[in-house]
């Protein structure tokens, strides 16, 4: 099994799948359109700074994405910039692809000079406080509570 990062920006032809598995995950839920999702996620090029969007690729084919945005929630508008759109396809689970991902756009973060990123996220706290995320309140999207959480970057 061969493991490799990419972005959008090097790979424009992963956007619809990209689009597909997060509509399918939460904007369908948000009111968005697949096209809307799919264009959202076409225009995360950034190649330093904000937007981004990572896939794990195993064996050339989409395993997994993660986004560096800088907005994820109406909710907070005052926190900036985000980690999002964490998917893993259902048959690449367990392999250790979130961690990957997670660090990868921790790291893009970095780079760009943000001290610190954001999250929501209402069933993996584990996972990233595993990661060094803390938990940070509540928020509220679309009618749902989530915990937040950051990471600041420790230099």
């Amino acid at each position: 099994m061969s493991l490799a990062l990419v972005t959008i920006a090097d790979r424009p032809d992963l956007a619809t799948i990209i689009g597909a598995w997060t509509w399918n995950a939460w904007g369908r839920a948000q009111g968005e359109t697949l096209e809307e999702r799919i264009a959202r996620v076409a225009a995360r090029t950034a190649r330093i700074g904000l937007e981004q969007c990572v896939v794990a690729l195993i064996d050339g084919e989409p395993a997994a994405t993660a986004s560096l945005v800088a907005e994820d929630t109406e909710t907070r508008r005052d926190l900036s910039p985000w980690l999002a759109s964490v998917y893993v396809e259902p048959r690449f689970r367990g392999v250790g692809l979130a961690p990957v991902l997670v660090t990868a756009v921790e790291m893009a973060a970095w780079r760009a000079g943000f001290p610190r990123v954001w999250l929501f996220t209402d069933g993996q706290v584990g996972l990233y406080a595993s990661l060094g995320w803390v938990e940070h309140g509540v928020l509220h999207d679309h009618g749902k509570p989530f915990v937040l959480m950051r990471r600041d970057h420790r230099r």
